[in-house]
């Protein structure tokens, strides 16, 4: 449970005894390769911590499967709009590895928000950071070349070659494998 109070103090410090009440309401969950964490049409019911493997965010379009975001170790994981609006999810998450992810039940978190200050700040603060992130991908996707949108990826995240299949990165990219497969062969 270190890596759930690392976390959460990256925004926000916590005390010992503020600790001692927030820890208990985490727990670890394991997925297999090819889990589905949440399901198109499911309500959310936990907000995640990438312990360990990487997770896939995707949806169906146009007989094709979209990859929109991967999660891994140390980042958020679960699918944010249907775990806060309590709505049936939009977009599928699935364990692209054998994933440990540390997950707090919606209940619990707002028991937290109620009674803790300092959480209901936490959750300010990370919902304005996973907004701005989703702004810059937006831009990205809009306004970059298909080089200029891999270059990126590669400098954020280039273990993903390693993890992920192409095709995955090259539907999260917004191109199609061959195109991906040659700015691969290129750099």
């Amino acid at each position: 449970m270190d890596l759930v109070r690392r976390t959460i103090e990256r925004y926000v410090p916590l005390t010992d005894a503020e600790w001692s009440r927030i820890a208990p309401n985490w727990q670890e969950f394991a997925f297999t390769r090819g889990a589905r964490i949440c399901g198109i049409g499911q309500v959310e019911q936990r907000f995640y911590i990438v312990k360990s493997g990487v997770q896939r965010l995707s949806f169906p379009h146009d007989g094709n499967d979209l990859c929109i975001g991967f999660a891994y170790d140390g980042s958020w994981c679960g699918e944010f709009a249907s775990f806060l609006s309590r709505k049936p999810a939009r977009f599928e998450v699935t364990a692209v590895t054998d994933s440990a992810l540390l997950g707090i039940q919606y209940d619990d978190l707002q028991q937290l928000y109620r009674e803790m200050p300092i959480m209901e700040r936490w959750g300010r603060l990370l919902v304005e950071e996973l907004i701005l992130g989703r702004a810059v991908r937006e831009v990205e996707q809009l306004s970059l070349s298909a080089e200029e949108r891999y270059d990126r990826l590669m400098a954020r995240s280039p273990h993903l070659l390693q993890l992920v299949p192409q095709k995955d990165i090259a539907s999260y990219l917004r191109m199609t494998p061959e195109t991906f497969s040659r700015l691969r062969k290129r750099k």
